[in-house]
């Protein structure tokens, strides 16, 4: 078993038996008064299911190395030793996760209710900093504040490796209503907390969905001018249509200096980054090869008649810059048209779609539905340099990141950074009043996969 897929089972095991007292809080709907023998027959039938799906679409016929006949026959003889559902998706969950793959994971039937830690993190360097409090949560009354560092969630350490995981556990798998962890502030001060979940109804839930959704729609891109040679533009998502990527870039017109924003980005549309990409040369580009299932494409990127821009550009990552992102990035630096400044980005670039699946049990007026998923990658991606960006991300010319203060002041040292280098002496907080900096929303959602979307392609 790789390093990798001993972490992952570590990390079910620590949540699912390391701490008692979380284990006899803990609330699943779908284990009250259910049967046992209904719980193991659906998960079974899970099982199936999700492994016809790899069958039939995953882009790796060798399936990373993986024999899924032998996995899923294992994992389906310790499904028929379970009682409860809750354990039942750990292990189809544990299965999935041994991919090593970030666009290929397992949805359980949804709960009625989401669920809300009041907090948001994100990787900074090395170290995972909440950036964002919700005022009136428990985790503010606890004392929580922007700028911590979270060392630990129970007794598993946060890192660039496990973060993904963690969100995938706690957001989507099993929602915990008391969630312990480790925070670090400045002076080496270590202190514990323990942290009062809530839960948003799905009346809730749509409101906020549609007001998010409504704002990227509306605003996906904000320009502001920094001095007179220099234009910074921020672009919040590759999910948008045509007609905003030739606004914004005709926004960038009279200037011959360009610091593009892609922090906090976290993909789309494939089609959209060719269309942007083509507005920084005057010649076809070869992005990517597309490696699928049964073929391999090579994705270009074709100049543009209108908008083009020829000046210099300096790109800004963040590690939740992903997929489009990432891989727009990379070309602008494989291509040496321009520099990248930040940090590095997610490390997840590959494309993929989501499939609903349904389970069925009893007849007639009896029959009861459970709704599922998954998530499957359906083509890798190799960058035109011969790599992978899966799993590594790009690396950034100048590692620049905020610090702890800046997070609490949101002030803006990378683009204040960034705009030094063209010629533009701006301070922090000048350029934290340009407000490229959006309040990062808490979630991992299903709702908010990290991915090119093949749907959209």
């Amino acid at each position: 078993m790789s390093r990798f897929r001993k972490s992952i089972v570590l990390l079910l095991l620590l949540f699912a038996f390391s701490t008692p007292i979380l284990a006899q809080i803990r609330l699943d709907e779908f284990n009250g008064g259910s049967d046992p023998d209904v719980n193991r027959s659906r998960g079974i039938s899970m099982l199936k299911g999700i492994k016809e799906i790899l069958e039939k679409y995953y882009y790796d016929k060798h399936y990373r190395g993986i024999d899924i006949n032998q996995r899923f026959k294992e994992a389906e003889e310790k499904v028929k030793k379970l009682q409860t559902n809750a354990q039942i998706f750990r292990v189809i969950a544990s299965l999935v996760l041994e991919f090593n793959d970030s666009h290929t994971r397992f949805f359980p039937p949804g709960r009625r209710d989401r669920v809300e830690y009041g907090f948001s993190m994100q990787m900074i360097g090395d170290k995972c900093y909440v950036v964002d409090v919700k005022k009136g949560s428990d985790a503010d009354a606890k004392g929580l504040k922007v700028g911590d560092v979270l060392k630990k969630i129970g007794q598993y350490p946060v890192t660039r490796k496990t973060l993904w995981v963690l969100n995938y556990y706690l957001y989507q798998l099993e929602p915990m209503p008391l969630l312990p962890i480790t925070i670090e502030r400045s002076g080496n001060n270590i202190k514990d907390l323990a942290i009062v979940a809530s839960f948003k109804s799905p009346e809730e839930r749509k409101k906020e969905a549609e007001k998010l959704q409504k704002e990227k729609s509306e605003d996906p891109y904000k320009c502001k001018k920094i001095s007179q040679e220099i234009v910074g533009c921020k672009l919040r998502t590759f999910s948008v249509e045509k007609k905003f990527i030739d606004r914004m870039m005709k926004e960038t017109e009279g200037s011959s200096k360009l610091i593009f924003d892609l922090r906090g980005n976290h993909g789309g549309s494939v089609k959209i980054e060719q269309y942007l990409l083509g507005h920084f040369f005057d010649r076809e580009v070869k992005i990517a090869d597309m490696v699928e299932r049964n073929k391999t494409e090579s994705r270009v990127a074709k100049p543009v008649k209108n908008g083009k821009f020829s000046g210099e550009i300096t790109v800004l990552i963040d590690s939740d810059s992903a997929s489009a992102s990432e891989v727009f990035a990379r070309v602008i630096q494989l291509e040496k048209r321009g520099r990248i400044i930040g940090d590095v980005s997610a490390g997840a670039v590959m494309t993929s779609f989501q499939i609903s699946m349904l389970n069925q049990r009893g007849v007639a007026e009896f029959q009861t539905f459970s709704f599922y998923g998954m998530n499957v990658t359906v083509a890798d991606v190799i960058m035109s340099d011969g790599k992978r960006l899966e799993n590594v991300g790009v690396i950034p010319d100048r590692a620049v990141g905020p610090t702890a203060d800046a997070l609490i002041q949101r002030t803006d040292p990378v683009l204040a950074f960034a705009a030094g280098l063209m010629g533009a002496n701006i301070t922090p907080a000048e350029a934290g009043k340009l407000e490229f900096l959006f309040k990062k929303q808490e979630s991992a959602d299903d709702e908010d996969n990290n991915g090119d979307d093949k749907d959209k392609d």
